[in-house]
């Protein structure tokens, strides 16, 4: 009870509206037994709130001894407040009541062990629930800050070898005298981070913003690959407004760009996206020769970054699909529609 305001609040009420049901019994019969009417009921919530405390402090223990002690206590609260309420309600003296053979004090407790019997069954219950309750919410927080933490660790796992990459291009213009290049470079990739900054820790944004991400990671590649690479975009108006996990899209262009380079001359790029079946379905597509690739394919861990924060995030409802079609390679992304209101 103490540890739930609820079990508290409905304690306390429990009682109030008994002592006022009792008073109003009474009132009917022509009888004003106020005093009983009130403070035998406050004694009651008083002793059910010491059963309470102890159910609660003995709950790591053993049910040997928590059993004969929890039965004891309600025993003496029943012993308690049903001679209190013979007192207040038939105006029995304290000195007849001590003089009375201790079985005549408890002579018509049984509506009294009804109450009190009535109120463990409802406080235990609630008390199971509520129990039972804050341990799945403790456990879905768990599970929700072991997501946040894995995708987290998904993110981290973007930049280490981009920024590799990029740092060693501007470290040739540099020693080839290439200031400009080298400078412009460093700016693109300056105005980038702070990009990503920005939305690290959003869970979604909408694909305009992650556009906006991308247009600035591409400048780079571009500026690496000496404007070899086009990339051409062919966007529904409608989904520029739809939600999607922050640098989704990074690694699928980086793969793309990768393996686009290693084919030779110039090579397009084609990113589209549109609104489907209430889901974004964005697809990449790339030139690709699996002849030509042979050994540099890589390990794939662009692609299973995004397939495992999809699957973090949406579980079956997220989908990655690769193809290689006459001479192509596509990526495929299908994501529930989530617009804002």
């Amino acid at each position: 009870m103490y540890q739930y305001p609820f079990l508290r609040i409905a304690h306390v009420l429990f009682w109030l509206l008994y002592g006022a049901a009792e008073h109003i019994s009474h009132v009917m019969y022509g009888e004003n037994h106020w005093q009983g009417s009130l403070f035998a009921p406050m004694t009651a919530m008083i002793c059910t709130a010491i059963f309470a405390l102890i159910y609660e402090r003995t709950e790591d223990r053993a049910l040997v001894f928590r059993v004969p002690v929890l039965v004891s206590v309600g025993l003496v609260s029943v012993f308690i407040w049903h001679n209190l309420s013979r007192l207040l309600h038939y105006h029995i003296t304290f000195e007849e009541l001590l003089k009375s053979p201790f079985l005549n004090l408890w002579e018509g407790s049984s509506y009294s062990v009804l109450v009190i019997l009535v109120w463990a069954g409802l406080f235990v219950s609630a008390h199971i629930y509520l129990q039972k309750k804050a341990q799945q919410e403790e456990l879905l927080s768990i599970k929700s800050s072991a997501r946040d933490a894995q995708l987290q660790q998904l993110l981290y796992q973007l930049n280490p070898h981009f920024l590799f990459n990029v740092l060693n291009s501007i470290d040739v213009a540099i020693l080839q005298k290439q200031n400009d290049t080298a400078h412009n470079m460093v700016v693109k990739l300056s105005r980038f981070l702070r990009s990503t900054l920005e939305h690290k820790f959003n869970n979604k944004i909408q694909l305009q913003q992650e556009l906006d991400l991308l247009n600035n990671f591409v400048e780079i590649e571009q500026q690496r690959f000496h404007q070899h690479i086009q990339i051409k975009n062919h966007i529904q108006e409608a989904a520029l407004t739809a939600f999607l996990p922050p640098l989704l899209l990074q690694p699928l262009m980086e793969n793309a760009i990768k393996f686009s380079w290693q084919l030779g001359g110039k090579c397009t790029i084609e990113l589209s996206a549109s609104i489907t079946q209430k889901h974004l379905k964005i697809l990449l597509k790339n030139p690709y020769d699996a002849s030509k690739v042979g050994s540099s394919a890589g390990t794939n861990t662009g692609l299973e970054n995004v397939a495992n924060r999809l699957k973090l995030l949406y579980a079956e409802n997220g989908q990655l699909q690769t193809f290689c079609n006459d001479g192509q390679f596509e990526v495929i992304v299908t994501l529930p529609l989530e617009v804002a209101l």
